[in-house]
């Protein structure tokens, strides 16, 4: 008697820089490196966000037993909440702007060595984090880092330059803000540039803002931010790229499984890379385990 087959869909945001060149490596990489005697592999181009979502719930709702999630942070993001609560197990193919969550689990930004790694098919069971109704799966952020998530998605341009221009751009003038938080039942109080909450190491590109996080451990780390003089910001943004921003005298970071943060207004927040408005009060509580992602 024969294994079933595994089926696996790949579901591709065209916007998060899968070009057509980019296409053909993936469908050349899936017929190279998923041998059809044991998978069944099918690929779908999302039109919007709201379409990814549809198309992971649709996947999972059938039983498909690999998601695929081919693009940034942003498209993982629906994927995982289409699918979220199934027994369907998520695959990255890393091919947006930072890759925040592939990076922090050492998946290959190599579209050929992500397809690969499916083919291993070894997992590991990982953290999500509510946040409201909604939910994230690498961090959300409130302050300074939402209006750079704000800007950076009303802009054409991707990648990294474009991301450090905005901060550049906005960083003189915005002033940090007031944040009441409960972290655990502790009444937290913090004048800050931005407040991360941060369930994998970094925001992407390689720049760590909680060097210690661990996906899988339960908690999630609020990272309080406070704003740096400029006189030290080239100091500082070089400890962001070696990890070892918590060592710089302007990180708090405080480890918790649930947090309430109110702020004076309904604002942005960022989460995983997208701005999206919510209440003025945030509850942040994490599922432990709640994620079943192939890894190398």
């Amino acid at each position: 008697m024969t294994n079933q087959k595994k089926r696996v869909l790949f579901i591709v945001n065209p916007v998060s820089g899968v070009n057509q060149s980019r296409k053909s490596v993936l469908a050349d990489a899936v017929s190279g490196f998923l041998d059809d005697n044991l998978f069944e592999c099918e690929i779908k181009y999302s039109e919007s966000a709201a379409h990814v979502r549809e198309l992971s719930k649709e996947a999972a709702d059938a039983h498909v037993d690999i998601i695929v999630a081919v693009g940034g942070d942003g498209t993982l993001n629906q994927v995982v909440k289409g699918m979220i609560g199934s027994g369907s197990t998520l695959a990255l193919i890393p091919a947006g702007s930072g890759n925040g969550l592939a990076r922090h689990l050492g998946i290959p930004v190599d579209t050929e060595q992500s397809v690969r790694l499916i083919a291993t098919g070894n997992s590991k069971l990982i953290d999500t984090v509510n946040l409201n109704d909604d939910l994230f799966v690498s961090i959300a952020g409130v302050g300074f880092d939402a209006l750079v998530a704000k800007r950076f998605s009303q802009g054409t341009r991707r990648g990294f330059f474009s991301y450090f221009k905005i901060v550049t751009n906005e960083y003189a003038w915005y002033r940090p803000r007031k944040y009441k938080m409960e972290i655990d039942g502790k009444q937290v109080i913090r004048q800050a540039l931005f407040v991360s909450f941060a369930n994998t190491d970094q925001f992407g590109y390689n720049t760590i803002i909680s060097p210690e996080a661990k996906i899988d451990d339960g908690l999630v780390d609020v990272c309080i931010v406070k704003k740096v003089p400029l006189l030290y910001a080239p100091r500082v943004v070089g400890l962001l790229l070696t990890r070892r921003i918590d060592s710089s005298g302007f990180v708090e970071i405080i480890r918790a499984r649930e947090i309430k943060l109110s702020r004076n207004k309904n604002r942005v927040v960022n989460i995983d890379g997208e701005p999206v408005k919510l209440s003025k009060d945030l509850r942040i509580s994490v599922n432990p385990l709640s994620l079943k992602v192939i890894v190398p």
